[in-house]
């Protein structure tokens, strides 16, 4: 994969702190209007560098046929006829570890999804000349009342999901810390493959659409009747609701404290590789505009929507044995694993909602201006814990970890399901060193190195308790330092460490082995409701430490 490193961060300021430390901040270049750009040009991308590289893409791409071609010059011609100012960005991809975590921007990884790849909408920010200089990278963007991001072109290639999810980044008004606040919380539930309109019939993938991401229900209105006079039928036209009542939207220099946004898009488990790794690759899958209606009409903000209903139907109702099934599959483990101590580990919900942050007004609370790390709708998100509350462990050459629970996706209650291991410490104290990074201070690393998804664990269960009816809805899987003996066990997972045996792409890929460790559970998208489980609805993830011998 592609991410900033690769010739995209440049050093663009630097910032003097209060106690005279000076930060050198990087930003990703790509469509900055100072250096040289991804097409060797200088100055921003232009329209038509942008419809070229379109027309350089192989005659299978999705979205380059003429006619697509033509109904987006339409498209954008028509807007600018009418009034909005259009400006050209792209999507390039991201990894949580390296573009922040090891860059130093950041002082976590956001509990990055491991194994599954992210790209951001590189939008262009209101004017170069005016923004904070920790924006420029044109992923961090501002957004005004009457503006909109729209996306046009394909979605991604057939996969388990895909998403786009708008998520405030840093919020500055009223914040704990001077540089502002990271939340990296969602503004509105994701808009993902099960929900979105696209052109034709049948799966998501590959197929044309359009996504407004706006704060105001007239401009969406406007977008809207102007995509279908170019050519757009209404059926693809999706809104992405900015919930204004909960945001502070401006840009600068005349709102200050106004809050800063990213634009992601997840994806998971390509069908086809090659089709997965020239999504990732390129940089002009889609358009990404960002569109300004000038003047300035009357505000229409949307109302704040509700949240989708994720409750259905609980594991417990579907499969009243599978508890019981869970503590044979137990058992077994304890049985069948020499070992001189052990420890057992329940899970608990990782992260606030993000809309329950967003709502928090209190400076006393908890929940204001928590960091929730990308918390979003889609997916319910546990972590190991003990007796209620969560908790660590260190992973030693002489440990092992077995990870087991209910097969999500096995019960119809996810698309996909997963676990990762994540190193769980903190890196930067908002006591002691509030300004260390350009965002982030206090938070935990959160960066995942390795997880296993149901394509792989689906059947691990079968090893422990062969036969038992609840087997094929549980999984158990190793998490270790080093390959099992038994050369025919295939359920486990390595956690690198930082030795010639386990080299590390790059220091966040490590977890050291006195470092504390987490295991995170995922279940995306429960086909019933559109929406990540409810969390009372799925049997919680569970894990046993043992120390193998001393």
């Amino acid at each position: 994969m592609k991410t900033f490193t690769k010739a995209y961060f440049i050093s663009s300021c630097l910032i003097t702190l209060c106690a005279g430390l000076v930060l050198m901040v990087f930003i990703p270049r790509a469509t900055s209007s100072e250096g040289t750009g991804t097409n060797g040009h200088s100055g921003a991308i232009s329209t038509s560098d942008y419809d070229q590289s379109l027309q350089h893409a192989g005659p299978d791409s999705p979205g380059s046929s003429g006619e697509d071609h033509g109904r987006a010059a339409s498209f954008r011609a028509t807007l600018e006829a009418n009034g909005f100012i259009v400006r050209g960005g792209q999507m390039t991809p991201i990894d949580p570890i390296v573009d922040l975590l090891d860059s130093g921007i950041g002082d976590s990884a956001n509990g990055n999804n491991a194994g599954q790849p992210y790209k951001v909408l590189m939008v262009p920010i209101a004017s170069f000349d005016e923004e904070n200089p920790s924006d420029r990278g044109l992923t961090v963007f501002r957004l005004k009342q009457h503006e909109a991001v729209v996306y046009v072109g394909p979605t991604p290639p057939q996969c388990d999901y895909f998403s786009f999810t708008v998520f405030l980044w840093v919020r500055h008004k009223d914040s704990l810390v001077l540089k502002g606040d990271w939340l990296v919380a969602a503004v509105n539930d994701p808009l993902n493959n099960a929900l979105i309109k696209t052109a034709g019939h049948g799966n998501p993938f590959r197929k044309q659409t359009i996504v407004i991401f706006t704060p105001d229900r007239g401009v969406y209105e406007r977008l809207a009747a102007l995509a279908q006079a170019a050519g757009y039928p209404e059926s693809i036209i999706n809104p992405y609701v900015i919930p204004s009542g909960l945001l502070n939207l401006g840009v600068l220099p005349e709102s200050p404290l106004s809050d800063s946004f990213i634009i992601l898009m997840r994806t998971a488990n390509f069908v086809s590789k090659a089709e997965g790794h020239h999504y990732l690759s390129d940089d002009y899958y889609a358009r990404v505009w960002r569109v300004t209606l000038e003047p300035a009409p009357a505000p229409d903000p949307f109302p704040t929507p509700e949240l989708r209903v994720r409750t259905w139907k609980s594991e417990s109702e579907l499969f009243p044995d599978l508890n019981n099934g869970l503590e044979r599959l137990k058992a077994a483990i304890l049985a069948r694993t020499a070992h001189v101590r052990y420890e057992s580990y329940e899970s608990i919900r990782w992260f606030a909602e993000s809309r329950e942050v967003l709502e928090e007004n209190d400076p006393s609370s908890p929940l204001y201006h928590k960091f929730v790390a990308g918390e979003a709708s889609d997916t319910p998100y546990l972590r190991t814990s003990l007796h209620g509350e969560a908790a660590n462990f260190t992973l030693g050459s002489d440990d092992m970890v077995v990870v087991y629970g209910v097969n999500h996706a096995a019960t119809g209650l996810a698309t996909y399901s997963n676990f990762g291991v994540y190193g769980d410490w903190v890196t930067s104290s908002c006591q002691d060193n509030p300004l260390q990074f350009v965002y982030g201070c206090g938070d935990r690393s959160w960066n995942g190195v390795v997880s296993m998804t149901n394509h792989d664990f689906t059947g691990s269960a079968e090893d422990y308790i062969p036969g038992d009816p609840m087997a094929p809805y549980l999984y158990a899987v190793k998490v270790m330092r080093q390959p099992p003996q038994d050369k025919h066990d295939k359920y486990y997972v390595i956690v690198p460490t930082a030795t010639p045996e386990h080299p590390c792409a790059s220091p966040g890929y490590c977890i050291g082995l006195t470092d504390p460790i987490t295991i995170g559970y995922r279940a995306y998208l429960n086909p019933a409701t559109a929406s990540g489980a409810d969390y009372d609805d799925i049997i919680h993830d569970r894990a046993v430490w043992f120390r193998l011998k001393d």
